[in-house]
């Protein structure tokens, strides 16, 4: 069988590869696969276990399995099983099982789910993170219930649902004993811990109105006596001093607000910080785009000896760096055109870590005495059966900064014509978050249809200086002009691309830059928003991060002190400008972005007699794109495809036989 460009079904073919987690005894690595079934229309993951020897297996037999997790000694691994919604589907179960002897066996049931285990260092117990009902232990279902009430917000959180009467907390699970003891409580969440002999270091969001401020607090089991060591920071990582004396975390008080880089600090538990890192001005943080993650509980900071490792995102390449206590930062492992996207280290310095590149999907990777080894080899027929285009990057100046931008040229037919072939500009969200090299199907399969991709980091982007990431009070100002330079410099230099032929396309911060290039610009011929802001007024109060998101990014109060600043940024308003065809995909169960955002647009679109489509996939929330149901998935790239088609090709509609999932 010869090799063939991605098609829309080549997302239930690709083997996602993540978790890894090195054993502390030596250098085994459990990790959990994720596949695409088609059936179930889900995606089922097992527990697998690599040997440097070059031998990878299942531990586990799924088919919801998650967070592998060590025991200190090697000998035992902890993981969540999520019960088959055949079953009950409720709730998750907290198993065990010894690597090489018998079967996994459960060992305590959590009723509201688990999101994150880790063993106590003496093995004595499992440390687990579970939701919990506000009032009391026991939780009715709302479809059960004749009234939803409220006192708090947010009511509801995108990929979850309703929140407003359940809180994150913590649990202890006794081992062997399988006793289930809960140990927090109260109106605040918890995010984040780390385990110590007897005590847990935690990290919690006590204010609704404020959720980014956290603490960092320090509980003994034993007596239970619970103290805060740090207040007022936003973190997103923790680790703990092999002595048990010293926290390290990955946070910010947010000089720049959204903008603001992770740095790494260190604390004592008397609430001494010191910052290790505020000298680099890049991104702690792997926010580089990817559609094939797989689930994951992996830590992103690691205190080793004296040094802190943690990764480095930089120009669209992620690599794992150390620090000393007394400073001194420097790259530990680079692995060049590549992401590092998760990884692990154990005390002797082994790290285990996921890989991948625009061509190549993740695999599990081993650091062992200065030497880098490939683990596992999932995706290798599916490399070898693909032709997987390589991206050409370029970078282009733009009032003072460079904008680096890739481009996925279109292997279609048609050779080396002059001013023949459509092309797509598709724009990344957050605004802080970048593309970069990292493999992502939905680029390689547009390109295979004939669309060659152009996709950059304009000014907002991740990767680059606080000052590039900070576009606060200034949404469509230089980011805008950025992606006009790069499509500007890109036709200058692929003379194949035809001016009259390109199309733009993004989700969320992209979905509302697409929304605000329509409403600027006629030079696109078509365009599909996705998951899109069209109004920021009634985004304050009906997102999940509204009220606090959109102060932030446009440097405002709120909608009823500074209404210009909303009404001046939402497309909604500018909706009279539009005569660019729009394609509207948004998800139904979207907290993030509502989808009252999508239907107020089409309405406006269709007042005003543009051409508007709305595509809306009931049950699916803001990241269908990147963890959406399989069918999903596949019929939304068909949606798009066949809108760029029918525009920028004159091609009506796709083949019929396409069509079928």
């Amino acid at each position: 069988m010869g090799m063939r460009y991605i098609d829309f079904k080549d997302i239930l073919e690709i083997t996602f590869v993540s978790n890894p987690e090195v054993s502390p005894s030596d250098s085994r690595v459990a990790y959990i696969i994720s596949r695409a079934d088609h059936d179930r229309n889900s995606y089922v993951s097992g527990i697998w276990l690599a040997e440097d020897a070059g031998e990878y297996y299942p531990l586990t037999r799924g088919p919801y399995n998650f967070c592998p997790t060590w025991s200190s000694d090697g000998r035992l691994i902890a993981f969540i099983e999520k019960p088959d919604s055949r079953d009950d589907g409720k709730g998750s179960y907290i198993n065990v099982v010894k690597p090489g002897i018998g079967e996994p066996w459960r060992l305590a049931r959590l009723p509201m789910g688990a999101a994150n285990i880790q063993w106590l260092p003496d093995s004595s117990g499992i440390i687990a993170l579970s939701k919990v009902p506000a009032s009391d232990d026991k939780w009715v279902d709302y479809k059960d219930r004749v009234v939803l009430e409220s006192t708090r917000i947010p009511l509801w959180f995108n990929g979850e649902g309703w929140v407003f009467d359940r809180f994150n907390h913590l649990y202890l699970v006794t081992y062997p004993g399988g006793e289930v003891i809960r140990l927090t409580s109260g109106e605040r969440n918890v995010t984040l811990f780390a385990a110590l002999e007897g005590k847990v270091v935690y990290v919690e969001s006590y204010d609704m109105l404020n959720p980014l401020i956290h603490r960092v607090r320090l509980l003994d089991i034993k007596n239970m006596e619970d103290s805060v060591i740090i207040d007022g920071y936003t973190i997103s990582a923790i680790a703990v001093s092999p002595d048990g004396t010293k926290v390290a975390f990955r946070g910010h008080r947010r000089e720049r607000g959204a903008a603001t880089h992770h740095k790494i600090y260190i604390a004592d538990l008397k609430g001494n910080v010191e910052c290790l890192t505020c000298d680099l001005d890049l991104s702690t943080i792997n926010s580089v785009n990817s559609d094939v993650r797989g689930p994951s509980c992996t830590r992103q900071l690691y205190w080793i000896g004296d040094e802190i490792y943690f990764p480095v995102h930089r120009r669209g390449r992620v690599s794992i760096y150390r620090v000393g206590l007394n400073g001194g930062v420097e790259s530990h492992l680079d692995m060049g055109d590549s992401v590092i996207d998760e990884f692990s280290i154990n005390n002797d310095g082994m790290i285990a870590f996921t890989l991948m590149k625009p061509t190549m999907p993740k695999e599990v990777y081993l650091l062992k005495d200065g030497t880098v080894s490939k683990l596992t080899e999932h995706n290798r027929s599916f490399q070898e059966s693909r032709r997987l285009i390589e991206p050409e990057a370029h970078s282009v100046e733009n009032n003072g900064h460079m904008i680096d931008y890739w481009v996925l040229r279109s292997p279609s037919e048609g050779g080396d014509c002059r001013r023949c072939k459509p092309w797509i500009l598709y724009i990344h969200g957050g605004p802080k978050t970048s593309y970069g090299y990292a493999f992502i199907h939905e680029l390689q399969l547009l390109a295979s249809k004939g669309f060659t991709v152009i996709y950059s980091n304009p000014r907002g982007s991740d990767g680059y200086s606080e000052e590039f990431a900070d576009i606060r009070g200034k949404y469509g100002e230089d980011d805008y002009r950025d992606l006009m330079k790069v499509v500007d410099d890109a036709l200058s230099k692929y003379q194949e691309l035809d001016p009259e032929k390109g199309g733009v396309t993004g989700g969320s911060y992209g979905g509302w830059m697409t929304n605000w290039i329509v409403t600027h610009t006629d030079r696109f011929k078509a365009a599909v928003t996705q998951r899109s802001c069209s109004n920021w007024i009634t985004f304050y109060g009906v997102s999940d991060i509204g009220w606090y998101f959109a102060e932030d990014q446009h440097a405002a109060g709120p909608p009823w002190e500074d209404p210009e600043k909303y009404i001046e940024k939402s497309p909604l308003f500018h909706v009279d400008r539009v005569k660019t065809p729009l394609l509207i995909i948004h998800a139904s169960e979207d907290y993030r972005c509502p989808l009252e955002q999508a239907i107020q647009l089409f309405t406006a679109l269709k007042r005003r007699g543009v051409e508007a489509k709305i595509a809306i996939f009931p049950g699916e929330n803001h990241d269908l794109s990147r963890r959406g149901r399989p069918k999903q998935r596949i019929e939304r790239l068909k949606q798009i495809t066949e809108w760029f088609n029918r525009h920028l090709k004159n091609i009506e509609k796709t083949n019929r036989q396409e069509r079928k999932i």
